[in-house]
């Protein structure tokens, strides 16, 4: 029997039929493995396990009052109804083993820091994860995402979760749908439609209340992002900055947290979310912000970079994000004063940003840094 030490976590891997034959084998086998070590958690991994009678089930009766953070993963459908059938799976942690799908040939159709999205078929896309390290960060966001969706939040539901190759994917079923980034990009003449369904999305997400549903605070979570850039600000700076991110309403109401174009497919005449892993409650003001972030301020310190990652050119994303706030608040032409409010909360964004994904753009943190101390004194609340 193969045994893996993975942090503080015992991992064996077991093989072939558990059964009243070879239990009592099997049992010493996974003593003698587990004799001597040190370590929190024991998973077995089932990968390999064609099939577990009343003999095995003893030995994992066993083995969780003695450990008592046991998990069983990768089991195959067939021995997932066995535990489930019996029960275990009320007093044990068992998870099924992951389909693997091959996305060679298929059409990649939106990308983002985090995630790609490929169409599979005419029936299904897939969100494939860059940096996952297993299944359960992926189950957290599909939580919030049903959650959300019961909420009244359109948001693309899953069936399935699968491995990738190394990298961990969910599989959305949604006919004929595209990325509202490429209906942008490839449908000028219908730039005012799409707009106005864009701010329609925004609305509905920001005037929903949050309910049944534990969400991150907006507002804590800026003021947190004020702590960690305080070593780049002088006090007086760091106060001002903490000062006007607590005048921000408290609201009880959504915020998506990162709702630009590659994050939305448009499935006929209806736009759902796909990416709900920065989902967040408060006001509005932290949405248009962290839209800010993609459409204009990476552009403004390394040009290029808006086509690089939204897949669109400079003066459309600008456009897109100046017409979203014109048409979000009835405004006929630009509103200074919203703007610049809504660039202070982004700019405190983009600096903690720059610091914990690439300090060594000074080029970047200091540009951002810049443009947020020329907007930090000029108003006394962020109220808008």
């Amino acid at each position: 029997m193969r045994s893996e030490l993975r942090e503080n976590k015992l991992v064996l891997f077991l093989d072939g039929e558990i059964n009243s034959i070879n239990a009592v084998d099997i049992e010493k086998e996974i003593n003698d493995c587990i004799k001597g070590q040190k370590f929190d958690s024991l998973e077995l991994d089932f990968e390999n396990v064609t099939y577990i009678s009343s003999a095995g089930l003893r030995i994992m009766l066993k083995l969780k009052q003695t450990y008592k953070n046991l998990l069983i993963s990768n089991t195959s459908l067939e021995v997932y109804d066995i535990f489930q059938m019996t029960g275990f799976t009320n007093i044990l942690t068992v998870t099924k083993a992951l389909r693997k799908l091959d996305i060679s040939g298929a059409t990649l159709i939106g990308e983002g820091y985090f995630s790609e999205v490929y169409r599979i078929n005419k029936d299904t896309i897939i969100k494939v994860y860059r940096f996952a390290k297993g299944p359960e960060e992926i189950e957290n966001e599909l939580k919030l995402a049903k959650q959300a969706f019961v909420c009244g939040i359109p948001t693309a539901i899953s069936f399935d979760i699968v491995k990738v190759g190394d990298k961990f994917g969910v599989v959305f079923e949604m006919l004929d749908c595209a990325s509202l980034r490429n209906l942008f990009r490839d449908h000028p003449e219908r730039y005012d439609e799409l707009i106005d369904k864009y701010v329609k999305l925004l609305k509905t997400i920001n005037n929903t209340e949050v309910f049944g549903i534990e969400l991150v605070d907006a507002k804590a979570k800026y003021l947190d992002r004020v702590e960690q850039i305080k070593k780049v600000l002088t006090n007086e700076e760091y106060e001002q900055a903490k000062k006007l991110i607590k005048t921000i309403p408290d609201r009880n109401t959504f915020i998506h947290g990162d709702c630009h174009v590659k994050n939305i497919m448009a499935q006929g005449d209806e736009l759902l979310l796909i990416d709900m892993d920065t989902l967040a409650k408060g006001h509005y003001i932290f949405e248009l912000a962290t839209i800010y972030a993609p459409y204009i301020a990476f552009e403004e310190d390394a040009p290029g970079t808006t086509e690089e990652f939204l897949g669109i050119k400079k003066e459309l994303s600008q456009k897109i994000f100046y017409d979203i706030v014109r048409r979000y608040f009835n405004k006929t032409e630009d509103d200074q004063e919203i703007l610049d409010k809504i660039k202070i909360v982004a700019y405190i964004h983009m600096v903690r940003w720059t610091l914990k994904h690439t300090p060594d753009d000074t080029k970047r943190l200091n540009g951002c840094k810049e443009r947020l101390l020329s907007l930090l004194f000029k108003y006394e609340d962020l109220v808008i």
